[in-house]
């Protein structure tokens, strides 16, 4: 699957706004920025609004484009050792299983993509470092999610929209995504079922920190029979607890 034209164009952009501040020089405003970054003038205001509302991106004074605060936080996590760590882990989960795997961190409702490793992610659709996905219809998404009480997930969802959004498996209220919650802590794992695409399976736990969930490490691929579940969730409790570790030192 090729990634969708507006994610592809939304990283030209970032990208050339972000050299052009690394370059000293005085930054550009919309239409000098997308000449620059090859996208269609009305193409790109549109989705560089979408960029400044995720605060990837944010004008200045002068009306100049800029990298805003989510972009310099993702920047910054991935100088985290138990990120740089995660690299490892991934790879070799993905390896072993022709699995893909991922890290993300929350960002709000949404789950940011921080590192992604292994197998052809076709089908899967676009998983490129800085993608967002809403936090409830993606196994790693669900794993941030692993400690909010129902009022903390109304307060979070409460302003969703969940219509039209992941595949055939994935909540659509608020009360669907809490019993989610409850059955996957049960059972000391999530397990989503077709949540974001259709025919993929996810599992995932969360990454603890000193302030507590700060990211979630993810297996997905086509959806597959139960004998390889165990597997699967002793390489995932092993990584989520170096990963820990490391994040709590």
């Amino acid at each position: 699957m090729t990634p969708p034209a507006s994610l592809t164009q939304g990283l030209a952009l970032l990208h050339t706004a972000v050299e052009r501040e690394r370059s000293g020089r005085a930054g550009w405003a919309l239409s000098r920025l997308a000449e620059a970054a090859g996208v269609e003038r009305s193409r790109a205001s549109r989705v560089t609004q979408e960029l400044r509302r995720l605060d990837f991106v944010e004008r200045d004074e002068t009306t100049a484009l800029r990298a805003g605060s989510a972009f310099f936080a993702a920047a910054g996590a991935r100088h985290e050792p138990w990120l740089r760590a995660a690299r490892v882990h991934l790879r070799a989960m993905a390896a072993h299983l022709g699995m893909t795997a991922r890290v993300v961190a929350p960002d709000g409702p949404r789950a940011l993509l921080l590192r992604v490793e292994g197998a052809d992610a076709a089908g899967e659709g676009t998983l490129r470092p800085a993608a967002v996905t809403p936090i409830w219809c993606t196994g790693a998404g669900r794993a941030l999610l692993w400690d909010h009480s129902r009022d903390e997930l109304d307060a979070l969802l409460g302003d969703a929209q969940f219509v039209g959004v992941g595949g055939p498996g994935a909540a659509r209220t608020v009360a669907a995504v809490d019993a989610l919650q409850r059955r996957d802590r049960a059972r000391g794992l999530v397990v989503a079922h077709e949540e974001y695409v259709a025919g993929i399976d996810e599992f995932a736990l969360p990454v603890r920190g000193r302030q507590g969930i700060v990211a979630a490490v993810s297996l997905s691929g086509p959806t597959t029979d139960t004998t390889r579940h165990r597997r699967i969730e002793a390489l995932l409790a092993d990584s989520a607890q170096r990963l820990s570790a490391l994040a709590e030192a």
